[in-house]
């Protein structure tokens, strides 16, 4: 950007030109110079110095304008490389605390394997088939959570895949198909688990979601709500956005709850509210996370309301196909 700085021509000189311009101006010979006034030539001068002046001034401000665009382009390129840089090293972090999560939780169960092992073989050494049988069981539920969370780790890893944007499921079929299960398992601990589609909506509820996707979502949900209700019920609900663009899955239960400040923490990669009654469970600490992948993955999301001694309500939402 350039800026001029005006001179301005004195009010006598000004004058001056007026009154040469009327009718007392002073018309030299023919062949003589207009400009050998000296009123007119001390004008001239004056514009001569003010141009001159201002021709410098306009050098001044371009070289300064060249230099500042270069100095600021350097800064954005610095700013560029260095911010690429924290942005590296945060993943390497990341990843790196990822590794090392996943390698932990791995040990327990296969330590447990072990463990055991050499219990079966010293049962069956001593003819002990009553604890051989025991000890069998608790190989079987150990192998199970390794498999579990082994299968976890697989779905984490194929959500940095794109998604494929042409899948759809329906809704109202992936809800009654995922509930079996978790109904029976509901009725063996007394509880009521229900599912209630919003009346206005019709038959076919397509979303846009992979089927494999929905059902990590519905899954875990459900597991982890099955896994802290004690008593009471679970309720999954099913509405439309007032945009209608994003179907809404609000699945309530009067669970224990979450406290305050657990809830912000929730999603995240093995982390337990309570570790030691999530690993009876046969959690994996991956369930909550996987259901935020799974959802942010198709620009959906997930949100959590949660009062200790109440209950839970957890809320996804998924795009209309």
């Amino acid at each position: 950007m350039k800026f001029l700085k005006w001179h301005l021509v004195p009010h006598d000189e000004l004058r001056q030109l007026q009154d040469m311009s009327g009718e007392n101006a002073h018309t030299p010979p023919r062949g003589q110079a207009r400009f050998e006034d000296p009123a007119l030539l001390s004008i001239a001068k004056n514009f001569t110095r003010t141009k001159a002046e201002l021709q410098t001034e306009v050098q001044h401000l371009e070289v300064t304008q060249s230099t500042l665009e270069s100095k600021l382009s350097a800064s954005k390129g610095l700013t560029s490389k260095a911010e690429q840089a924290r942005k590296e090293t945060r993943l390497e972090h990341m990843q790196t605390d990822f590794i090392a999560a996943a390698s932990h939780e791995l040990k327990t169960p296969l330590a447990g394997i072990e463990a055991l092992g050499d219990a079966l073989q010293m049962a069956l050494q001593d003819d002990n088939p009553k604890a051989a049988q025991e000890f069998i069981q608790h190989i079987k539920v150990e192998t199970s959570r390794m498999r579990a969370l082994t299968e976890d780790l697989l779905d984490l890893s194929r959500f940095d895949e794109n998604p494929d944007s042409d899948s759809v499921s329906d809704l109202r079929a992936a809800i009654n198909s995922s509930v079996i299960m978790p109904k029976r398992t509901a009725k063996t601990k007394d509880l009521e688990l229900e599912v209630h589609f919003d009346e206005s909506l019709g038959t076919a509820l397509l979303a846009k979601i992979s089927p494999t996707d929905l059902s990590i979502i519905l899954d875990n949900l459900l597991d982890n709500a099955l896994h802290y209700t004690k008593e009471g019920h679970i309720t999954l609900k099913v509405g439309l956005c007032t945009d209608k663009e994003m179907w809404i899955l609000e699945l309530h239960d009067t669970g224990e709850g979450i406290a305050a400040h657990d809830q912000a923490h929730v999603f995240e990669r093995f982390y337990r509210a309570d570790r030691s009654r999530s690993r009876d469970n046969g959690g994996t600490g991956l369930g909550l996370a996987l259901v935020k992948k799974a959802s942010e993955r198709w620009k959906g999301d997930i949100s959590l309301q949660s009062e200790l001694g109440v209950g839970s309500i957890f809320t996804v939402k998924v795009p209309v196909a």
